[in-house]
C-alpha cells in the first residue's frame, strides 16, 4: 500500500492528481483542501486552512491518528495548493492578500513537510516530497512579485531540505516542480487582471486563445507516471517539461 497527501485538490492540479492517485486501490489518499470533509475514491478528504499554521498543525494531528500502526511501502507528499492573489503593484496590494499568499504558497508547505516527515519515520520504506512550483519562481514577472517571491522560496527550501536528507543518508526524495502553464482556474484570476495591473495579460490571454495550456488531466498524469517510475529524483529543483523532452 502506498499514502498519497496532495493539497489543493479543490479544483485544477490538486484535483487531477486525487482523480489519478484514487484510481488505484494500491493507494490510500489523504487529500488536504478548502471543502467539505468526505470520503473520496482510495480514501479522504480533510478540510484545512492553509493560512493558518494552527490549522495545519490540526489536520496534521488527525492524519498521524489515522496513519498510526500502518506500513507503506512508500509514502508521497504533494503540496499543490497555491495561490496567485493579489496581482498587481506591490505598493497597491492588500496586507493581508499578500501575507495569505506567502503563507499559501511557502510557509504552509514547509510546515507540511515538517508534519510529513514527522509522521513518516519509520512507517515507510520510501518517503517522496514533490512541491508543485513554477517558472515564475524562476524568473520574475511584473505584478507577481509575491508568488514570485513564494515560489522561489519553495524551490530553495526543497533544495536546503534535499541536503538535509542527504547529510542524514535517510531515503527522502525531494523535488520543487515546476509542471508548465496549466489551464486551470488560477489561470482564468490572472486574465481577469487589469493591464495596469499584469503588464504581460495579453501573452496570458494568447495561450488560452491558442490552445497552449496544458489540460490539468494530462499534467498530472505525466506527474504521477514519472513519479511512479522513479524519474522525479535527482535535482531537487526541476521542470516538468524538460523531464518529458
Amino acid at each position: 500500500m502506498n499514502l498519497y497527501i496532495v493539497t489543493g485538490t479543490t479544483k485544477g492540479l490538486g484535483k487531477a492528481l486525487a482523480e489519478g492517485i484514487g484510481a488505484s486501490s494500491e493507494n490510500e489518499l489523504i487529500a488536504l483542501s478548502r471543502a467539505p470533509e468526505q470520503p473520496i475514491p482510495a480514501g479522504t478528504q480533510l478540510e484545512v486552512d492553509l493560512a493558518s499554521a494552527q490549522a495545519v498543525e490540526e489536520v496534521f494531528d488527525r492524519i498521524e491518528q489515522r496513519i498510526r500502526g500502518k506500513r507503506f511501502a512508500k509514502a508521497v507528499l504533494i503540496n499543490n495548493a497555491g495561490v496567485v492573489s493579489p496581482v498587481g503593484p506591490i505598493e497597491r496590494a492588500d496586507a493581508a492578500e499578500l501575507e495569505r499568499n506567502l503563507f499559501v504558497n511557502l510557509v504552509a508547505p514547509m510546515l507540511i513537510m515538517r508534519r510529513f516527515l514527522r509522521a513518516t519515520e519509520g512507517i515507510a520504506l520510501l518517503r517522496r516530497i514533490i512541491n508543485i512550483s513554477s517558472g515564475a519562481g524562476r524568473k520574475p514577472i511584473a505584478g507577481w512579485a509575491a508568488y514570485c517571491a513564494a515560489k522561489a522560496g519553495l524551490d530553495m527550501a526543497s533544495r536546503a531540505v534535499a541536503l538535509d536528507f542527504e547529510a542524514s543518508h535517510k531515503p527522502v526524495e525531494i523535488v520543487s516542480l515546476a509542471p508548465g502553464v496549466i489551464d486551470t482556474p488560477m489561470q482564468g484570476v490572472v486574465r481577469s487582471a487589469t493591464a495596469a495591473d499584469f503588464p504581460d495579460i495579453e501573452r496570458f490571454k494568447q495561450m488560452k486563445a491558442d490552445g497552449t495550456l496544458r489540460p490539468a488531466a494530462e499534467v498530472a498524469a505525466d506527474i504521477l507516471r514519472l513519479e511512479a517510475a522513479g524519474k522525479l529524483k535527482g535535482e531537487p529543483v526541476a521542470d516538468l517539461r524538460q523531464l518529458l523532452s
